[in-house]
């Protein structure tokens, strides 16, 4: 069975992804969905039903799942 862990990474907008976790104010949120919203835009929406936009080259930490 697949070793599944969480590590921490720094990505731009851009390279958000679905499952990804994000904290906002020290409260985790997991991502539902990402999409563009302007040239320069992504709207990140977390499983809460709470979103979040972001610039597409800005830097957020980002925990995410990997199997190893």
């Amino acid at each position: 069975m697949p070793d599944r862990r969480r590590i921490t990474v720094t990505v731009t907008g851009d390279g958000v992804l679905v499952g990804d976790v994000i904290t906002v104010g020290g409260i985790p949120h997991v991502v539902r969905d990402v999409r563009g919203v302007q040239p320069a835009r992504k709207r990140v929406e977390f499983e809460d039903g709470n979103a979040y936009v972001l610039g597409r080259h800005h830097p957020i930490e980002v925990a995410r799942q990997i199997t190893t």
